[in-house]
């Protein structure tokens, strides 16, 4: 399995400016909430839909260097455009376990407490 938090790798996106990556990391927290319940929702009403919030969370992951949860929603979002075939149910699972150890990770950089 991928690095949680690929700290080095995250830094170098934002060209080695430490300040910045807090920045990125802050919003990460702030803004990059993935709800389990709100993708499942989703996935009821619209794959499109669901893929797109699953694409959001992916994005975000990546751009700070969360490089197991960018690729495990990668995988989610190829199923969910269907450029890939799979039970979602499993790897959803996966995903929210990556996710909080990835939301750990940051907090524990930034020194904060867990959201």
């Amino acid at each position: 399995m991928e690095e949680i938090l690929d700290i080095q790798w995250g830094l170098n996106l934002a060209d080695n400016d430490e300040q910045l990556y807090r920045t990125l990391l802050e919003f990460y927290l702030s803004d990059n909430k993935f709800d389990v319940k709100e993708l499942h929702r989703l996935i009821m009403i619209s794959k499109d839909e669901a893929a797109s919030y699953i694409h959001r969370v992916k994005g975000a992951s990546r751009q700070i260097g969360a490089k197991a949860a960018s690729s495990q929603g990668q995988l989610i979002e190829d199923i969910l455009r269907e450029k890939a075939t799979g039970n979602l149910a499993p790897l959803i699972n996966v995903f929210c376990g990556i996710y909080e150890k990835t939301l750990k990770a940051v907090n524990a950089y930034l020194g904060t407490e867990e959201n």
